[in-house]
């Protein structure tokens, strides 16, 4: 009898060191692969990927339209992502005007140094300007870092600009995990967020991921002093849906091309933040996920500048509209710390 309760002892501390083990997987699964892991997000509109769960890229997209643009080319077109078949973690696309080269290198010189498992290009369109041409050129020629277009590059064509960065991740650099929009005259905490991205959410990427400072219920401007007036004609509503400030924009490869496909067949509207994140994005049903938390202020940027990195805050880009000696400013004060 005594045999006989030992055996079912045994058999039973079999038993729970089994279900313990199931448990501890479960939990390490739990942690690592699914939204959990989301910890600097509030309310997540999007889902994390892992390495049995990915997404195949379907481009669906007439390659020589830009919109309205029938005869659309690039007419400066590199090839970075063409060392990563196998896919990397960030691409990072930044809306340049073609006159802005003291932006772009300190970019070169600053955020935008080369990084393992990230690349970075500067979208523009055609300058007026022959010198200006010239110049874009030559420095293509020396950084192979510029995407240009065969349209006017002017204040009421950034949604052509927006779009053709959309077009170019889609034929060009599909393996990018995630993508970044961003301006020239921001500051992005580069290290911050490749960790962001690599630990916070999802190495292997994520699903319906359009995440950034979001403005809701913004009202149409109608007066003739806002240099953002918009006519009725050019948009009937009353309110524009809810949209990401187009300065910084974080996107799931996923979304790059639904995005493209959706404007390609969508009447053009100027405001490329406002058509591209809130109506297109409201017409391919992604939702977008606020990120303000994670955006560094103009006074949290006093504070960096004057004290550092340590009583800043953590940050991931911003703030926007900054001048050149700001931006070198501030990612000194980030670095040299």
């Amino acid at each position: 009898m005594k045999e006989s309760q030992r055996v079912d002892r045994n058999e039973m501390l079999t038993i729970h060191k089994i279900l313990f083990t199931l448990c501890s997987i479960v939990i390490i699964y739990n942690y690592y692969y699914t939204e959990v892991n989301v910890v600097c997000v509030k309310d997540p509109k999007f889902t994390l990927l892992d390495p049995q769960n990915t997404t195949v890229i379907k481009v669906d997209d007439v390659y020589d339209q830009l919109i309205d643009i029938k005869n659309f080319s690039f007419k400066i077109n590199p090839q970075p992502c063409d060392e990563y078949p196998a896919g990397f973690l960030l691409m990072i696309i930044v809306s340049s005007n073609p006159s802005n080269f003291d932006n772009r290198m300190v970019i070169r010189s600053t955020w935008g140094r080369e990084i393992e498992s990230t690349k970075l290009v500067f979208l523009v369109g055609e300058p007026e300007n022959l010198t200006i041409s010239q110049k874009v050129l030559a420095e293509s020629a020396l950084y192979g870092d510029i995407v240009q277009g065969n349209f006017k590059d002017e204040y009421r064509n950034m949604t052509y600009k927006h779009v053709m960065g959309l077009k170019w991740v889609s034929h060009h650099c599909s393996q990018a995990k995630y993508v970044l929009k961003t301006d020239d005259d921001v500051v992005v905490n580069l290290d911050a967020l490749l960790h962001f991205l690599g630990r916070e959410l999802s190495p292997w990427g994520a699903k319906g991921l359009i995440t950034c400072h979001v403005a809701v219920h913004a009202e149409v401007q109608r007066s003739d002093e806002s240099k953002w007036k918009v006519t009725a004609e050019e948009y009937k509503f009353e309110f524009y849906p809810n949209y990401c400030a187009g300065w910084a924009i974080l996107y799931s490869q996923d979304v790059v091309p639904q995005l493209l496909k959706a404007a390609q067949n969508t009447p053009y509207f100027w405001i490329d933040d406002v058509h591209i994140t809130g109506d297109l994005a409201q017409k391919i049903g992604v939702a977008r996920t606020q990120l303000s938390n994670l955006i560094l202020s103009s006074r949290k940027a006093d504070v960096l500048a004057k004290l550092g990195p340590r009583y800043a805050g953590h940050f991931l880009f911003g703030p926007p509209d900054l001048k050149v000696e700001r931006i070198n400013q501030l990612w000194h004060a980030l670095h040299d710390s």
